[in-house]
């Protein structure tokens, strides 16, 4: 056969040389294609012409690996709700847009993948207070994963089953045209009228802590206020991401020595983070609040240290969180012993022995206030507080109060976008009917040592273990909370955890505050957490932002 030249002399290839090349090339592709779901492989259609659902599944639903490139959202696996709808660059890991939906209203959310964890307890493969995380793809059940040590994230179950993710905002809620919106540099919404209030909200929703619940709802009825798992799971992925990072890369707030490395925000009381000098913010306008998303080096502000990322996890406002709660009836105090241990009179009090009481304004015996104990009951109508030696303290005078709470966490089973923000109903999230019919008891750990018991802890102790590494049960539990186990927090914390607040506390009808706000200083974070307010408090520096899921 007549040899054909392609091409130049100097760079000539014959026919046959450039058909061979065609032919591996196609073997090759081939021989990557396949029915099944596989790492590597191409998915061609079946007999019927379709793919595998499964590859659907598998690879777009994927929280990515910690420390790279799209690690902590994804690509909803699954026909997405009414009225949400992708964005330019949402499919594509590159784009700052990857994993980003708008809504019709014009709010964008993040799409966060199921995901399975390992939380590092030094005996189970990983070192102390290391995460490992994992695609919800890699086991094929729950059983499955909790034999290999992994827990899939409290965030996961909704509605009495587990979801392959959730939709959040991915800023604040802002006032857009009578709708709680999730969009950029929006002036965030506040729970008191002098602040961008709930109220000016289309139905006027109260301007208190619950009336987070109604404003979510103007949105739209599947839309509610981001729960403390979500929260906390959102954290969690911070965490991984920072341990695994090794650059700035993929990791905008990665920092080598350990000492900051996590997300940054709107908290030095000058539109900027006490962490690190080259966050700005814009402000809205109201003493030192920013604009939502507004901070500079916007990769800086997210939980993925990508623009991709949720932000505004560090200050700026706090966010209401629901999920858990509390019930503490507050009885006075009348009497108080100059003794080891220290005997409190509290006539027809409701504590039970090894739970935990505060303790607030006594006159004279000054030295208890403020303080968590955990009590010892005597009768009906004295406890004594554990550890606690009182023959120096001034003599008890007049007055005081103690709380003793049980905590209590919505169940499972329980959908999120049905709770309703009352105290009467069975849909809602306070009140006898709505806490027998939505939550569980959970059993908390605090710090109770005199006299480094105070409400105000901070995350880590130490090189104490913070988290809990259990698979299931009430320390599972705790994890998906945020909350940490027994010895994991100090008045110092440690720079793993940013030295968040934890803000230690029992009262009725509590409403968790996460993150903290724009004067939080090195106190603020992603791990911040404050049990000190109730659903009916009212603050210029309380917000929240809302979650979808499928």
């Amino acid at each position: 056969m007549e040899e054909i030249l392609i091409g130049t002399p100097a760079n000539k290839v014959s026919l046959d040389e450039n058909f061979t090349k065609i032919q591996n090339n196609f073997t090759e592709t081939i021989n990557s294609t396949s029915l099944e779901p596989a790492p590597g492989k191409i998915p061609i259609a079946g007999t019927d012409g379709r793919i595998d659902a499964e590859w659907i599944r598998q690879f777009s639903n994927d929280i990515g690996n910690s420390g790279s490139q799209g690690f902590g959202v994804g690509i909803c696996p699954s026909e997405l709700p009414a009225g949400m709808t992708t964005m330019t660059g949402t499919l594509d890991v590159a784009s700052d847009n990857y994993g980003n939906y708008q809504y019709s209203d014009g709010s964008i959310m993040c799409w966060i993948p199921a995901f399975y964890y390992k939380y590092g307890d030094g005996t189970n493969g990983l070192a102390v207070n290391m995460v490992d995380i994992k695609p919800y793809s890699t086991y094929d059940s729950v059983t499955s994963a909790n034999a290999a040590g992994y827990a899939l994230h409290r965030a996961f179950y909704d509605g009495g089953v587990i979801q392959p993710g959730f939709f959040v905002d991915k800023y604040i809620a802002s006032n857009n045209g009578g709708t709680a919106s999730s969009i950029k540099n929006g002036a965030p919404l506040s729970s008191a009228a002098t602040h961008n209030s709930f109220s000016g909200l289309a139905g006027a929703p109260p301007n208190l802590c619950y009336g987070a619940f109604a404003a979510s709802k103007t949105r739209g009825a599947g839309f509610f206020p981001k729960s403390i798992f979500i929260h906390s799971a959102l954290a969690l992925l911070a965490l991984a991401h920072g341990q695994a990072a090794t650059a700035t890369t993929w990791c905008a707030w990665y920092d080598a020595a350990g000492i900051t490395n996590f997300p940054k925000g709107c908290n030095n009381n000058a539109l900027g983070d006490a962490d690190d000098a080259t966050i700005s913010y814009t402000s809205d306008g109201y003493l030192n609040c920013g604009l939502t998303g507004s901070g500079m080096p916007f990769a800086k502000t997210t939980h993925n240290g990508q623009v991709c990322g949720v932000t505004d996890l560090n200050g700026n406002m706090y966010e209401i969180s629901p999920g858990l709660t509390c019930v503490a009836p507050q009885t006075n105090i009348t009497g108080a012993t100059q003794a080891n241990p220290c005997v409190l009179t509290v006539v027809g009090h409701s504590v039970q022995t090894s739970g935990y009481v505060t303790v607030r304004s006594i006159v004279g015996m000054t030295q208890l206030n403020d303080k968590t104990y955990t009590a010892t009951v005597i009768d009906a109508d004295t406890i004594s507080l554990d550890g606690v030696d009182s023959t120096s303290f001034t003599a008890y005078s007049s007055g005081g109060s103690i709380l003793a709470g049980t905590f209590k966490v919505i169940k499972p089973a329980v959908a999120l976008k049905n709770i309703t923000g009352g105290n009467t109903l069975d849909t809602d999230h306070w009140g006898t009917a709505g806490l027998a019919a939505n939550f569980d008891d959970v059993n908390v750990n605090f710090t109770t040592t005199y006299p480094s018991n105070g409400f105000g802890q901070k995350f880590g102790n130490g090189d104490n273990q913070i988290l809990s590494s259990a698979a299931t049960g009430n320390d599972w539990t705790l994890t998906g909370l945020g909350l940490p186990i027994a010895d994991g927090v100090s008045t110092s914390g440690s720079n793993l955890f940013g030295v968040d607040v934890f803000y230690q506390y029992m009262l009725q009808d509590l409403c968790p505050f996460t993150g903290g706000y724009w004067t939080g200083s090195t106190g603020a974070g992603v791990w911040t957490l404050s049990l000190g307010y109730s659903r009916e408090y009212a603050s210029s520096v309380i917000s929240f932002r809302s979650a979808l899921y499928l």
